[in-house]
């Protein structure tokens, strides 16, 4: 097994609130946490409706599990 980090996301609000069932594996936490960044940003009228959330949890993988390694 093998240290990464995946991403989590959260969508939607109250008991609407739900997981995103993909998951991405990341080498480093730096790039995790920017693409966490990146997808909870908003543009545009913000409501509440659009709310996101999304955070790195370090995780044990099997050494052949795709990993992300940088953003281009």
């Amino acid at each position: 097994m093998i240290q990464v980090f995946m991403l989590v996301l959260i969508m939607g609000l109250g008991e609407d609130r739900r997981e995103v069932g993909e998951t991405l594996y990341f080498k480093s936490i730096q790039v995790c946490n920017a693409t966490a960044f990146e997808l909870t940003k908003r543009w545009g009228h913000w409501s509440y409706k659009d709310q996101v959330t999304a955070y790195c949890l370090p995780k044990a993988v099997k050494p052949d599990t795709p990993l992300i390694d940088v953003i281009d």
